[in-house]
């Protein structure tokens, strides 16, 4: 299983990729404890908080051609686990304030 950590501030969010292709698709967890699921199936991009099913808290079209279920690149995986990873902390970080 692939792991991609993406550190914001001081939190590392580690993105376990639970399915390469078809679609691309992640569990996030922050200290073991599970805080989103993303996914790419054809070309949208999306992340619910904290599991599948739950608030859609991102969201992109990728439709770089038809039926897109995988990143094209490294650099565009980067860039779009590094803008979700920022989404998952505002909501996280930002509820925690408001209570």
């Amino acid at each position: 299983m692939e792991i991609i950590t993406k550190r914001i501030n001081t939190y590392n969010f580690e993105f376990r990729l639970t399915c390469g292709a078809c679609p691309e698709q992640y569990d996030v967890y922050l200290e073991n404890e599970q805080v989103a699921y993303v996914r790419l199936r054809w070309g949208a991009l999306r992340c619910d908080y904290p599991c599948c099913g739950g608030e859609v808290i991102f969201t992109a079209d990728l439709n770089d051609y038809p039926m897109q279920g995988e990143f094209a690149s490294y650099e565009q995986r980067d860039f779009y686990l590094e803008k979700i990873a920022q989404s998952i902390y505002n909501k996280i970080f930002q509820s925690e304030t408001v209570r």
